[in-house]
């Protein structure tokens, strides 16, 4: 009895220390659970704060171009990175390499090399894209790029004698029909940009004392414009000359026929005689050659006898111009054959000056093509280098093969030879155009200047 009361008495104590023992253990457990719950949050506040984030490039911003960018140039606009260029330090770059996480992507870690290490295009990308292949001169006629004062913006004023005396027979036809043909040659001939005037006096009435009010008063301007053959051709074919000879009154009426855009005015009178109305040509010609404009008064004498050619040689003189005295078609020819060659001159320069200014202008933009080219080429190259060098650093810090870092080799050198290949591509096909519009413009001055030499080659010959 005594040793059953013991062993329920040894039970009762195993029971109880059983418990505290449980109960000791579930409060150390209590006591450690918040130690382990701060301990997680901590370890996110750390993985958060060492969470990547990919560079952000800043761009140039370019005003309106001559044409819309393409992809690959929006992209090169970008700003260059702090280790381009003259800049580039390996070392830093391989420090700034080792700040990289371990887990990015390969497209992320070429994105960062590129942020490292990109080159400054923006230059060259602005050039590309507003550049003008085309040549375009502004050679527009000879008398506006030849240094001869009489082909700047000239214009040529003909007055013809049409008194009764050019009625009269020399070399086969009448001094009208010479004198006709010859001035119709010679106006065909002026340049495109220049203007003619053509005046007639002493054209109404007849020689008579009876009529010589009315044809000293006689003087009209019958074409005033660039020349057009036809209607410069019936303008005198319409006139029958009659009366007397009015040579100071044309002369001081032609300076209401030259226009005022005109720089320089070349006065040719035509005449067979000496004025015989009174007037006082010697002083008409000091006159018009006092003007603003500069002019000069040409007179072309027909069949005059010692008297005429001296009066007609003092009108000359005081125009600032030549007398030439002919008595026959043959002595006008030649006349007019040297002006011929004037004319043909300033064709040759026109032709030549503007052969110069298309081929300068082929050489300037050939040589921007060029240089532009070569300066994207260099860039890309050096850039080239750069990224591989770094790509190789990176490469290098993961043994496993298949890291994604070990997947950025091929990127680089595509993302360098793209734009090394659009400098290559830009700009020979830019320096092509230039070659191809300077050479088309040069050849359109070499055409037109050879057929407007030899159309007056061609008048000249004929007289």
């Amino acid at each position: 009895m005594r040793k059953l009361f013991i062993s329920m008495i040894a039970f009762m104590v195993f029971i109880l220390t059983a418990c505290t023992s449980d109960d000791d253990q579930d409060s150390e457990a209590a006591a450690e659970e918040p130690q382990s719950e701060e301990e997680t949050t901590e370890e996110e506040v750390a993985e958060e704060e060492e969470t990547f984030t990919p560079s952000e490039f800043e761009y140039y911003e370019l005003e309106e171009t001559a044409r819309p960018l393409t992809d690959l140039e929006q992209e090169l606009l970008r700003k260059p990175g702090p280790y381009s260029g003259e800049n580039y330090n390996e070392e830093e770059v391989q420090e700034e390499v080792d700040k990289l996480p371990d887990d990015l992507t390969a497209e992320e870690y070429v994105h960062e090399l590129k942020y490292l290490l990109a080159e400054d295009y923006h230059k060259e990308i602005e050039t590309f894209a507003n550049f003008d292949s085309e040549v375009t001169t502004d050679v527009q006629s000879p008398d506006e790029t030849i240094e001869e004062p009489e082909m700047t913006n000239a214009h040529y004023a003909i007055l013809i004698d049409a008194s009764g005396s050019m009625h009269a027979d020399t070399g086969g036809q009448t001094r009208w029909e010479a004198a006709k043909s010859a001035v119709t040659d010679f106006a065909s001939e002026i340049p495109e940009a220049s203007t003619v005037s053509l005046k007639v006096y002493g054209h109404k009435g007849t020689g008579s004392d009876a009529d010589k009010e009315l044809s000293c008063s006689s003087i009209e301007t019958i074409f005033n414009d660039h020349y057009k053959q036809k209607d410069f051709k019936s303008a005198l074919n319409d006139i029958d000359p009659s009366g007397w000879t009015p040579i100071a009154s044309a002369l001081e009426s032609s300076e209401g026929d030259i226009p005022e855009s005109a720089d320089r005015a070349v006065v040719y009178v035509v005449s067979d005689g000496i004025e015989t109305c009174g007037g006082d040509p010697v002083k008409a010609a000091q006159e018009l050659v006092d003007k603003d404009i500069e002019t000069a008064v040409n007179i072309i004498g027909f069949d005059v006898d010692n008297e005429g050619q001296k009066l007609l040689k003092d009108v000359a003189d005081a125009g600032d111009g030549e007398f030439v005295y002919v008595d026959s078609e043959s002595q006008l020819n030649e006349y007019m054959r040297e002006q011929y060659e004037e004319i043909q001159e300033a064709w040759h320069e026109w032709k030549e000056e503007g052969k110069s200014q298309a081929y300068d202008q082929k050489e300037e933009k050939k040589q921007l093509a060029n240089e532009t080219k070569e300066s994207v080429k260099e860039k890309a190259d050096r850039e080239k280098q750069h990224l591989k060098a770094a790509q190789e650093y990176l490469e290098d810090r993961f043994e496993d093969y298949d890291h994604p870092a070990r997947s950025t080799f091929s990127p680089i050198i595509d993302y360098a030879n793209e734009i090394w290949g659009y400098g290559v591509d830009t700009g020979n096909d830019l320096w092509g155009e230039s070659v191809d519009s300077g050479n088309e413009e040069w050849g359109d001055y070499v055409d037109e200047g050879n057929e407007k030499i030899n159309e007056t080659i061609d008048k000249k010959n004929e007289h």
